[in-house]
Formats: C-alpha cells, sequence, structure tokens
C-alpha cells in the first residue's frame, strides 16, 4: 500500500519506470512514483555525497533518437583512444545495470549496493524522483572509479533534466521530433528549446538536426548564451545486413572510411554527428584516428536493429518507440533482404503516439501480434483490445491481441508472462518455413523478448557471469 511520503507525494514499492527491475528494487526500495523536473533535488543530492559531478569532464548528448547511439559511439572511441571512460545511458532493456558502465563493463552488484546505501539516508527528505536517483548514482560511480570522462544520455528533454547538472566539454543535439508533448511543449520549437538547455557558454555544440525551425531554435539558443554551434550534414554509405560503410570528412584526420556494425541508414548520420563533433574536444582528449576508426569498428547498441538467427526465421529487434523510430525501422525493413512473412510483435507504452506509430509498421507487417510488454510499467500499459478497435479494417484483419484484459498485475506477473509466451509461439508458428519476426515498439518489448530468446546483453548481467 502506497504511503505519503515527503511533501506529500506518493510513495510505492517500486512502480512507475522501476517496474520489472529486481536490481532497482533492492537498490532503493522506495520512490516517488513519478517524474519530477528541475534540477534542484539532484544538485542537493550531489552535494550531500561530496559533488562528484564537479570537475569531471562529460560529454553530454540531447535528442529525440539517436542520442543513445551517438554515446555508445563516444564512448568507444575514446576507450580506444585509452581513456577510462563511464557511460550512462536510459532506459534499458533488462537490467539497471546497463545504464552505468565503466570501459564497457558494469558495475557489481556489491559496489552498486555499497554507493546506493550511502544516498538511502537521504531520500525521504529530498525525495528525488528515481531518474534523478540513478543520475546520481552514476557520477559516484564515476568518480569512484576514476573515469578520465563521462559520456551522459539526457533522459528526457535537456534544460530540466537530471542531468544536465554536469560540466561538459562538448554537448550535442541529435535531432528534434514531436515527443513528451506534456512534458516538453506542445510545439517543435518549444520542445527544440527544451533540448537546447544542455548548451553550455563557451563548450562546443553540435547538431544533426535538419528541421528548419529546430535549426533556428538551436542557432538562437547557441547565440544567446555564447555557444559555438557546428551543424552536421548528412553523409553517404553502403546499408547491408553486415553493417555500414561510409566515409566521414574531417579537419582533423581527413577522409575517414569506417565500418560499422551498425544497422540502418540512419545510423549514418549518428556516427557523423559521434565523429565530427569529437575534433572539438580539449586537446588532451583528442583521440587519434586509428582510436576513431576501431572505435566506430566496435561501437554496438543492443536492440537497435539487433538480429538474431533462429532457423529457419530470423528475429529482427528494435526499440523504436515514436513515429520517427517506427520510421526509420520501416525503411531499414523494406531495404534489407528479409525473408517473408514478416510477423511484427509489438508492444508499445499507452503514453506514446501509437496510432501513428502502428499506422507506419502495418505497411511491413503481414501478421501483427499486439502484446503487453510483461515487464511494461503498470501505469503505461496499453490497452490492445481498445488499441485494436482504432485501427482501420484492412488493418484490424491482420491483428491479432494477448495480454489484453490483465488489468493492473504486476510487473512480470505470470498473466502477462504467459501471453507474451503465446505470442512468441504464434510468431514461430507463422514463420515454421521461413520469415522474419519484428519486435519493436518499446525498450520493455524488446527487452522481454531478449530475454525469452536467451540472448540477453553482456552488459546487463553482473560482471561475473559468463556472458558468452
Amino acid at each position: 500500500m502506497s504511503s505519503a511520503g515527503a511533501g506529500g507525494l506518493p510513495w510505492t514499492g517500486l512502480r512507475g519506470p522501476l517496474t520489472g527491475d529486481p536490481l532497482a528494487a533492492q537498490l532503493f526500495p522506495l520512490l516517488p512514483d513519478q517524474v519530477r523536473w528541475g534540477l534542484d533535488r539532484t544538485e542537493r543530492l550531489l552535494a550531500r555525497v561530496g559533488s562528484p559531478h564537479k570537475g569531471l569532464p562529460t560529454l553530454h548528448v540531447a535528442g529525440t533518437n539517436g542520442k543513445g547511439s551517438v554515446a555508445r559511439i563516444w564512448a568507444a572511441i575514446l576507450e580506444e583512444a585509452g581513456f577510462r571512460v563511464g557511460l550512462y545511458t536510459s532506459p534499458p532493456l533488462l537490467s539497471f545495470r546497463e545504464r552505468i558502465l565503466v570501459d564497457g563493463v558494469p558495475l557489481t552488484d556489491e559496489e552498486l549496493g555499497e554507493m546506493a546505501g550511502e544516498l538511502r539516508s537521504h531520500l525521504v527528505k529530498l525525495a528525488p524522483s528515481p531518474f534523478e536517483a540513478f543520475t546520481v548514482l552514476s557520477l559516484m560511480a564515476f568518480r569512484r572509479m576514476e573515469v578520465d570522462l563521462a559520456v551522459m544520455e539526457v533522459g528526457m528533454g535537456g534544460r530540466l533534466d537530471a542531468t544536465n547538472v554536469v560540466e561538459p566539454v562538448l554537448t550535442a543535439v541529435t535531432n528534434v521530433t514531436l515527443e513528451h508533448q506534456a512534458m516538453l511543449g506542445s510545439s517543435i520549437q518549444a520542445i527544440a528549446k527544451e533540448k537546447a538547455g544542455i548548451l553550455k557558454s563557451g563548450v562546443p555544440a553540435y547538431t544533426a538536426a535538419e528541421n528548419p525551425e529546430v535549426l533556428r531554435v538551436l542557432t538562437e539558443e547557441a547565440a544567446s548564451h555564447g555557444v559555438p554551434l557546428t551543424r552536421v550534414s548528412p553523409v553517404a554509405g553502403q546499408v547491408s545486413l553486415e553493417g555500414l560503410r561510409c566515409v566521414v570528412r574531417t579537419r582533423r584526420w581527413g577522409d575517414l572510411h569506417l565500418d560499422s556494425p551498425l544497422l540502418g541508414r540512419h545510423q549514418l548520420m549518428n556516427i557523423a554527428l559521434a565523429v565530427r563533433s569529437l575534433e572539438a574536444l580539449p586537446p588532451r582528449f583528442l583521440p587519434s584516428r586509428r582510436a576513431v576508426e576501431s572505435g566506430v569498428a566496435r561501437a554496438q547498441v543492443p536492440g537497435r536493429l539487433q538480429l538474431e538467427a533462429e532457423p529457419p526465421r530470423t528475429w529482427l529487434l528494435d526499440v523504436a518507440h515514436n513515429p520517427a523510430g517506427a520510421s526509420a525501422l520501416v525503411e531499414a525493413v523494406r531495404s534489407f533482404p528479409l525473408a517473408e512473412p514478416r510477423v511484427g510483435v509489438v508492444g508499445i507504452l499507452a503514453d506514446k503516439e501509437w496510432p501513428l506509430m502502428l499506422e507506419v509498421l502495418a505497411g511491413v507487417m503481414d501478421r501483427i501480434l499486439l502484446v503487453v510488454p510483461p515487464s511494461a510499467p503498470v501505469g503505461r500499459r496499453w490497452d490492445p483490445a481498445a488499441v485494436v478497435q482504432t485501427l482501420p479494417e484492412a488493418v484490424r484483419e491482420r491483428v491479432e491481441l494477448f495480454g489484453d484484459g490483465v488489468g493492473e498485475v504486476p510487473a512480470l506477473d505470470p498473466a502477462l508472462e504467459a501471453a507474451m509466451a503465446r505470442a512468441l509461439e504464434r510468431a514461430r508458428a507463422f514463420t515454421s518455413e521461413g520469415g522474419t519476426v519484428v519486435v519493436t515498439g518499446s525498450f520493455p518489448v524488446v527487452g522481454d523478448v531478449l530475454r525469452a530468446l536467451d540472448r540477453i546483453p553482456a552488459e546487463a548481467l553482473p560482471p561475473s557471469a559468463d556472458s558468452g
């Protein structure tokens, strides 16, 4: 049962964004079940634990899509350059472990538990949100692990995001489309201004945004704060199921001929943004040409156009959770030589633009299985039975429902797990003689299916476990 916490906030035993993650529940057993805006709580909590963010050189990235990819490419390149790098991303696919990496490796549960224990005494009085508490935990970890640089991905927006307490040496805004309008504003201009909030006076900033209104806002915000802003232009390249090959022209390293294991044409821009922006790092952090090439060649982003073979079928998993992400997935599906039939396992969160997403996704799916991801937060689950009634008849004929009518059962409840298992068996039945199963719509659905397939990313496992 919930009880009132500081300031009358509702306190619960881990619902909302923490649902379904036992490690998160262990680290912070009681946190307010809500998103909270503003930097005050984060700054006060950091001060209580020694201000670990002060003096920590940080690369900070915001944007609607692609920021996780840019963050991971940055980290891989800097690690190849010999630096000790802390990487903070969100949300995870399966475990909180994924969110805090040092040189690509998660901390041990014991290390996380020790630092979380130091934080707990401050939580009731300051009442941070889960994201605020985890952001502080990441900065504590990076200071204790003596990283040379931190790479921080914004959670939502930028200006009032908990990560915006850092002291950046480089910032980037990938792109801006309509998202989280209840929180960030109803117009593209308002959302762009929120994301521009990570820009800092005198700190180089880069963007891959192409929308003229977005560029206008970013340019105005940069000028008003004395920020040198550079726009990165699109690059051409070869796209295949083996990865990407492209040439990125730079001032410092000349023409870089880059190979990447990432899939999808949209990743060409993320690679270009990550590489071009690193030219602006302080001299002591500049990577070599070899480090850039080898870093791009090994950077992986789990859950983004991830292919998994299960003969006679192939699974394609992508966390596309907004219309822009869905469009990028559809473009990839159409361009890749993927076997038919194509069956979609789709689980979108209720607060996303699922009508537009389903309209886009339906164009490349012969059968659509709507699921409720077992790990999805209780308050953000969609209702497949209600969703299907909104679809055009031609699409509705191709839809099957799994997990509707479960009510507010806890995350990972057996009823949800059983419904997901039925959906996956149905997908296998449709592809029993070959085909492709496309899993998409959210981080929870991709994480749940990876778990069901026993393809858990190594970074979601304890460091001592065999990830092999």
